[in-house]
Protein backbone atom coordinates (compact mmCIF):
# COMPACT_ATOMS: atom_id res chain seq x y z
CA UNK A 1 0.00 0.00 0.00
CA UNK A 2 1.50 3.47 -1.21
CA UNK A 3 1.46 6.22 1.45
CA UNK A 4 -0.38 9.32 -0.16
CA UNK A 5 2.86 11.88 -0.48
CA UNK A 6 2.44 14.60 1.91
CA UNK A 7 3.94 18.13 0.98
CA UNK A 8 4.87 20.49 4.35
CA UNK A 9 4.63 23.92 4.05
CA UNK A 10 7.79 25.93 5.83
CA UNK A 11 6.77 27.26 8.82
CA UNK A 12 7.42 31.08 9.22
CA UNK A 13 9.93 30.60 12.43
CA UNK A 14 12.29 28.42 10.23
CA UNK A 15 12.00 31.03 6.84
CA UNK A 16 13.22 33.46 9.61
CA UNK A 17 16.26 31.96 10.67
CA UNK A 18 17.58 30.76 7.44
CA UNK A 19 17.76 34.73 6.56
CA UNK A 20 19.77 35.69 9.87
CA UNK A 21 21.78 32.44 9.42
CA UNK A 22 22.26 33.95 5.41
CA UNK A 23 23.32 37.65 6.95
CA UNK A 24 26.01 36.22 9.57
CA UNK A 25 27.32 33.83 6.92
CA UNK A 26 30.88 34.68 7.29
CA UNK A 27 32.65 37.32 4.65
CA UNK A 28 33.88 34.11 2.32
CA UNK A 29 30.66 33.24 1.47
CA UNK A 30 29.58 37.23 0.71
CA UNK A 31 32.42 37.33 -1.76
CA UNK A 32 30.34 34.41 -4.04
CA UNK A 33 27.43 36.83 -4.52
CA UNK A 34 29.82 39.95 -6.11
CA UNK A 35 31.19 41.61 -3.16
CA UNK A 36 34.54 42.50 -2.52
CA UNK A 37 37.27 44.11 0.28
CA UNK A 38 39.88 44.56 -2.36
CA UNK A 39 39.67 48.46 -3.34
CA UNK A 40 38.38 48.65 -7.06
CA UNK A 41 41.23 49.50 -9.63
CA UNK A 42 39.37 52.99 -10.70
CA UNK A 43 39.34 54.11 -7.08
CA UNK A 44 43.14 53.37 -6.95
CA UNK A 45 43.33 55.43 -9.63
CA UNK A 46 41.33 57.95 -8.16
CA UNK A 47 43.97 57.87 -4.92
CA UNK A 48 46.91 58.26 -7.50
CA UNK A 49 44.83 61.10 -9.21
CA UNK A 50 44.69 63.16 -5.76
CA UNK A 51 48.76 62.24 -5.11
CA UNK A 52 49.64 64.68 -8.57
CA UNK A 53 48.69 67.82 -6.62
CA UNK A 54 51.15 67.10 -3.79
CA UNK A 55 53.83 66.12 -6.18
CA UNK A 56 53.64 69.01 -8.13
CA UNK A 57 54.16 71.64 -5.02
CA UNK A 58 57.59 71.45 -5.80
CA UNK A 59 57.73 73.25 -8.84
CA UNK A 60 57.10 76.45 -7.36
CA UNK A 61 59.98 76.02 -4.83
CA UNK A 62 62.64 79.59 -5.81
CA UNK A 63 65.86 76.80 -5.19
CA UNK A 64 66.03 73.75 -7.51
CA UNK A 65 62.41 73.51 -8.59
CA UNK A 66 61.65 70.06 -8.92
CA UNK A 67 58.65 67.82 -8.24
CA UNK A 68 58.48 66.29 -4.75
CA UNK A 69 58.77 62.81 -3.47
CA UNK A 70 57.30 61.29 -0.37
CA UNK A 71 55.87 57.69 0.77
CA UNK A 72 55.13 55.19 1.62
CA UNK A 73 51.70 55.59 2.74
CA UNK A 74 50.73 53.66 4.70
CA UNK A 75 54.24 52.51 5.69
CA UNK A 76 54.96 48.87 5.92
CA UNK A 77 53.26 46.56 4.38
CA UNK A 78 49.21 47.08 4.22
CA UNK A 79 48.28 44.36 1.59
CA UNK A 80 49.42 41.94 4.84
CA UNK A 81 48.34 44.58 7.47
CA UNK A 82 45.72 46.89 6.36
CA UNK A 83 45.04 50.41 8.16
CA UNK A 84 41.57 51.84 8.57
CA UNK A 85 40.71 54.09 5.41
CA UNK A 86 39.43 57.02 8.13
CA UNK A 87 43.05 57.26 8.95
CA UNK A 88 44.46 60.70 6.81
CA UNK A 89 47.81 60.37 6.00
CA UNK A 90 49.85 63.75 5.25
CA UNK A 91 52.40 64.03 2.90
CA UNK A 92 54.72 67.38 2.02
CA UNK A 93 52.30 69.37 4.59
CA UNK A 94 49.18 68.37 2.77
CA UNK A 95 46.78 65.91 4.19
CA UNK A 96 45.21 62.90 2.34
CA UNK A 97 42.39 60.41 2.60
CA UNK A 98 42.15 57.03 0.24
CA UNK A 99 39.69 55.60 -1.42
CA UNK A 100 39.19 52.18 0.18
CA UNK A 101 37.64 48.78 -0.13
CA UNK A 102 33.78 47.55 1.20
CA UNK A 103 35.31 46.80 4.61
CA UNK A 104 36.72 50.59 5.12
CA UNK A 105 39.98 49.24 4.84
CA UNK A 106 43.26 50.47 2.89
CA UNK A 107 45.47 47.52 1.53
CA UNK A 108 47.59 49.58 -1.02
CA UNK A 109 50.87 51.27 -0.71
CA UNK A 110 51.38 54.57 -1.87
CA UNK A 111 54.52 56.88 -2.77
CA UNK A 112 55.78 59.17 -5.24
CA UNK A 113 59.74 58.16 -6.54
CA UNK A 114 61.91 60.13 -9.27
CA UNK A 115 62.23 58.39 -12.18
CA UNK A 116 64.63 56.07 -12.96
CA UNK A 117 67.97 58.27 -14.52
CA UNK A 118 66.08 61.05 -14.62
CA UNK A 119 66.52 64.33 -13.00
CA UNK A 120 63.62 65.22 -10.85
CA UNK A 121 62.94 68.33 -11.32
CA UNK A 122 61.53 66.59 -14.99
CA UNK A 123 59.68 63.39 -13.99
CA UNK A 124 58.04 61.57 -11.33
CA UNK A 125 56.26 58.43 -10.88
CA UNK A 126 53.40 57.78 -8.76
CA UNK A 127 53.15 53.84 -7.35
CA UNK A 128 50.10 51.79 -5.74
CA UNK A 129 51.16 48.45 -4.61
CA UNK A 130 49.24 45.90 -3.61
CA UNK A 131 47.70 42.42 -4.04
CA UNK A 132 45.82 43.19 -6.60
CA UNK A 133 47.82 40.73 -9.37
CA UNK A 134 46.96 37.68 -10.71
CA UNK A 135 45.82 35.12 -7.93
CA UNK A 136 46.51 37.93 -5.64
CA UNK A 137 50.16 38.29 -6.10
CA UNK A 138 51.58 41.55 -5.10
CA UNK A 139 51.65 43.95 -7.82
CA UNK A 140 51.91 47.58 -8.81
CA UNK A 141 50.67 50.56 -10.83
CA UNK A 142 51.35 53.62 -11.17
CA UNK A 143 51.68 57.21 -13.14
CA UNK A 144 54.35 58.97 -14.70
CA UNK A 145 54.27 63.20 -14.77
CA UNK A 146 56.78 64.55 -17.40
CA UNK A 147 57.42 68.19 -17.11
CA UNK A 148 58.00 70.41 -20.26
CA UNK A 149 56.15 73.34 -21.85
CA UNK A 150 53.19 71.46 -19.87
CA UNK A 151 52.68 68.31 -17.62
CA UNK A 152 52.37 65.29 -19.29
CA UNK A 153 50.54 62.28 -17.30
CA UNK A 154 50.99 58.78 -18.75
CA UNK A 155 49.71 55.94 -17.10
CA UNK A 156 51.98 52.80 -16.66
CA UNK A 157 50.99 49.31 -17.35
CA UNK A 158 50.85 47.05 -13.84
CA UNK A 159 54.57 44.95 -12.83
CA UNK A 160 54.57 42.55 -10.98
CA UNK A 161 56.28 42.20 -7.37
CA UNK A 162 59.97 41.88 -8.60
CA UNK A 163 60.04 44.97 -10.86
CA UNK A 164 58.15 47.55 -8.22
CA UNK A 165 59.22 50.60 -6.72
CA UNK A 166 58.42 49.13 -2.95
CA UNK A 167 62.02 46.60 -3.65
CA UNK A 168 63.80 49.54 -3.24
CA UNK A 169 63.48 51.40 -0.30
CA UNK A 170 66.77 54.27 -0.31
CA UNK A 171 66.25 57.31 -2.45
CA UNK A 172 66.95 56.51 -5.74
CA UNK A 173 70.47 58.26 -7.29
CA UNK A 174 68.40 61.27 -9.16
CA UNK A 175 67.23 62.10 -5.36
CA UNK A 176 70.28 61.92 -3.98
CA UNK A 177 72.02 64.23 -6.83
CA UNK A 178 69.59 66.85 -6.16
CA UNK A 179 69.89 66.73 -2.56
CA UNK A 180 73.55 67.26 -2.77
CA UNK A 181 73.14 70.03 -5.23
CA UNK A 182 70.60 71.54 -3.20
CA UNK A 183 72.77 71.75 0.24
CA UNK A 184 75.14 73.04 -1.49
CA UNK A 185 73.31 76.16 -3.46
CA UNK A 186 71.71 76.63 0.57
CA UNK A 187 75.55 76.85 1.48
CA UNK A 188 76.95 79.01 -0.88
CA UNK A 189 73.70 81.23 -0.07
CA UNK A 190 74.60 81.65 3.44
CA UNK A 191 78.43 82.29 2.96
CA UNK A 192 77.48 85.45 0.28
CA UNK A 193 78.37 88.48 1.79
CA UNK A 194 77.22 91.61 -0.13
CA UNK A 195 79.36 93.34 -1.65
CA UNK A 196 80.48 96.94 -0.18
CA UNK A 197 81.41 98.87 -3.37
CA UNK A 198 78.24 96.98 -4.88
CA UNK A 199 75.63 98.08 -1.95
CA UNK A 200 73.78 101.50 -1.92
CA UNK A 201 73.65 101.39 1.59
CA UNK A 202 77.09 101.08 2.31
CA UNK A 203 79.01 104.43 2.70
Amino acid sequence: MRLPLRVIAPQPALVGLAVVAWVLAPSGCRKLLGGSEQTSMSDIEANLEQLIGVTKRGLDLQVSPRFLTFGPLPNGTPWNNPVAGGKTFEAQGQRITFKTGSDGLVRERYEARACPLREIWSCVELWATGRFGENDQIACVGLRLEKGTTIEKRKLDMRRADNCPFMTTAPGPAQQVVRGLEKAQLEHAARQEPDKYLNPQTE
